[in-house]
């Protein structure tokens, strides 16, 4: 008989958890083309999106995510995909799912629509809602633990987004993606911290935080604090393996996983619940910052 997990929330209040770390670039290096989607490529190449997965728990991750960043209906429709929707996002949870056991949670994973919302674009919110609401639907029939939507940068479209998760019943957890300038961090639509964590926290989110972007692990406890003050109880952050640099027409992400994890004190110290990795990130560095958490929490 299935283990019964604890509630994630119950979890957050005496625990800090790992979360996995990139899947784009683990997949990238281990052979998926330019130009093909991600979603149906990991489930063509079931053992190698598997071992991703495995690698991430024996790092010592308490949450994977799914292989479904862009498995909503308008990006999938670039390659051809809208009428694979439902069968992508439920054969990649069950993937997932099967891979966890029964101690490590599963997140059903939605990222951005890669469409813009009126007034700025063409797409309604009762639109976007509908294809949010198709997806996370096919993770929970999945058997997904809860919903993770991340690497937003317009506030309308990821309280969208957390509204059509919460139909499905199941935790929500929602981050932004935020870079530095003049005026501090701000997404790249002008969303700065405060103003995300009101909003995603109006719209029913139950964990938020922020995730890529080029705000490095060490800028994260100031980030952290602001949304603190802006009312978050519970925060996530997963950043990049550092700021990416081109490297022989490459993109790369440079910092390793010592230098990543120096940062996880300070992070536990401003209030994160939940630490995982973005971009570039690997086992390794999850390794690295799982052994900090541990180290921090004696």
């Amino acid at each position: 008989m299935k283990k019964i997990k604890k509630s994630l929330i119950e979890r957050l209040e005496s625990e800090i958890l790992i979360c996995d770390g990139a899947m784009g670039t683990m997949l990238s290096n281990l052979g998926l083309p330019v130009g093909v989607s991600p979603e149906k490529w990991g489930i063509d190449n079931e053992d190698k999106l598997r071992s991703i997965h495995e690698g991430y728990i024996q790092a010592g991750a308490d949450i994977i995510l799914t292989d479904t960043f862009g498995g909503n209906r308008f990006k999938l429709a670039k390659f051809g995909l809208e009428n694979e929707v439902e069968s992508i996002n439920l054969a990649a949870a069950k993937l997932a799912v099967s891979s966890a056991g029964d101690d490590v949670y599963v997140a059903g994973d939605i990222g951005p629509s890669g469409e813009f919302m009126e007034p700025l674009g063409l797409v309604t919110e009762s639109e976007m809602r509908d294809v949010f609401v198709q997806q996370a639907t096919a993770l929970v029939d999945g058997g997904v633990d809860f919903i993770i939507i991340e690497t937003m940068m317009d506030l309308n479209e990821i309280k969208t987004a957390i509204k059509a998760a919460k139909k499905t019943g199941l935790t929500v957890i929602a981050s932004m993606s935020f870079n530095t300038d003049k005026n501090g961090f701000r997404t790249m639509m002008g969303v700065s911290p405060a103003d995300a964590a009101s909003g995603m926290l109006e719209a029913g989110a139950d964990v938020i935080g922020a995730n890529c972007g080029n705000v490095e692990i060490k800028h994260m406890p100031e980030l952290i604090s602001e949304m603190k003050e802006a009312g978050a109880k519970y925060i996530i952050v997963e950043p990049n393996a550092g700021i990416p640099q081109i490297v022989d027409e490459k993109t790369v992400f440079a910092q390793t996983p010592e230098d990543m994890s120096a940062g996880v004190s300070e992070v536990i110290k401003a209030g994160a619940n939940i630490i995982g990795g973005c971009c570039g990130t690997t086992p390794e560095h999850i390794k690295a910052i799982a052994e900090k958490v541990i180290e921090a929490t004696k």
